[in-house]
């Protein structure tokens, strides 16, 4: 039994993928819980330089929990340590006197004025990210010894560190986090949401092809991703250029950077490419709906949403090892294939199994629906129910 406590989520603006375990925190009796966004920003239009257009979220980000908007001093909301400067943090903690904070960052000047404030009146701190080891933590560059200085003592000063995946976990477990201070907390998108949209396409998925000019016997992939080197969406299409492709199309669902690449690539050795554009969340379940298998290869991911996104329509996976969740929501053999980041040999023939194999696409993917169910927001206030009951423990000792 939790007794009651009083916990502030501070926010650095809204997001889709947050507004779930909001929701479901504020359910939960004997919290007196609300969300403090430091700014607006996703809640009117802005420019995204990769996709070079204005974008806004197009479902609600704010309904069915308490929140408060602190104004933002920042002279550069889309800059870095000064994109965060809320002075209004002062009066949370002297006047409202929270028990205890949640906060995942400490890149802005008001993550650090956070850690400071809850030090200072003994406030119980949560952290949570979604950080993934790179393979040059243990390189003895002078940045990276006072990255690991400071973030080992930085996390020391928490009283709680959530993590999202394993990937997640060995991070912590990196920088010195002990087990007893580790608690889950899933990566995990709407499912319940996804699978609603799923069902209103059911029967569609001929009408949605032939419009966007694909051939109802092609195997379709899906890359859902900005387009950046750090996606890798060029290892995909160097990938098809080593098997017999002609049956297969690649669905580029996003923009970025690389866009102008991809389709110069594509034009250049006959890779048949649909490139839709950024697509908000109630217009991307159509093209997930007509997709057979989902990439995922970037050689840096902590937690991609998509890829949950995707195992919704029961959708195989091809994973680079290097992607947080990876090892999670990816039994290798079983619902999809985990890969070597840039290993294009494997990446290929992996694709020209699926492309052979179309029974295995329906098999894998029912596994991936099966996986997909135990990342949701349930279990995400289930892992903060236990950290809460781990403090307040702590706290009788």
């Amino acid at each position: 039994m939790i007794k009651k406590l009083k916990v502030y989520y501070f926010a650095p603006h809204p997001v889709q993928y947050h507004t779930g375990i909001y929701q479901e925190l504020a359910k939960v009796k004997n919290i007196d819980f609300k969300v403090i966004y430091e700014s607006d920003i996703g809640l009117k239009p802005i420019f995204v330089k990769e996709f070079q257009k204005e974008i806004r979220w197009d479902i609600d980000l704010l309904g069915g929990y308490p929140h408060e908007f602190l104004t933002n001093y920042s002279l550069n909301p889309m800059g870095d340590f000064f994109s965060r400067v809320n002075f209004g943090i002062l009066n949370k903690f002297f006047n409202d006197k929270p028990d205890v904070v949640i906060f995942n960052g400490y890149i802005c000047f008001s993550d650090w004025l956070i850690m400071a404030l809850a030090k200072l009146t003994t406030t119980r701190i949560i952290f949570r990210g979604e950080a993934v080891l790179r393979g040059v933590e243990n390189n003895k560059s002078l940045k990276q010894k006072i990255k690991s200085v400071f973030l080992t003592g930085w996390l020391k000063r928490c009283d709680v560190v959530m993590y999202s995946c394993t990937g997640n976990k060995k991070y912590w477990e990196f920088y010195k986090v002990i087990n007893e201070k580790l608690f889950p907390i899933p990566c995990a998108v709407n499912n319940d949401f996804f699978q609603l949209e799923r069902k209103k396409y059911i029967g569609k998925e001929g009408q949605i092809k032939h419009e966007l000019g694909v051939k109802n016997n092609d195997l379709v992939i899906l890359f859902s991703a900005r387009f950046s080197t750090r996606k890798r969406p060029l290892d995909l299409l160097k990938a098809l250029t080593q098997i017999d492709c002609k049956n297969i199309v690649v669905l580029f669902v996003g923009d970025g950077l690389e866009r102008e690449i991809m389709e110069e690539f594509s034009d250049k050795n006959n890779i048949k490419t649909v490139f839709t554009g950024f697509k908000n969340q109630t217009e991307i379940s159509k093209y997930y709906a007509i997709a057979d298998i989902n990439m995922v290869i970037s050689d840096y991911d902590p937690s991609p949403k998509a890829m949950n996104e995707a195992m919704n329509f029961e959708m195989p996976i091809i994973v680079t090892d290097i992607v947080g969740t990876a090892h999670d929501l990816v039994k290798d053999g079983e619902n999809g294939f985990i890969v070597k980041v840039g290993d294009i040999d494997e990446i290929a023939k992996k694709i020209d199994y699926f492309n052979k194999n179309r029974d295995a696409i329906k098999t894998m993917g029912k596994k991936s629906f099966d996986i997909v169910q135990r990342w949701n927001y349930k279990e995400d206030i289930k892992g903060i129910l236990n950290a809460f009951n781990y403090l307040i423990d702590k706290g009788k000792k």
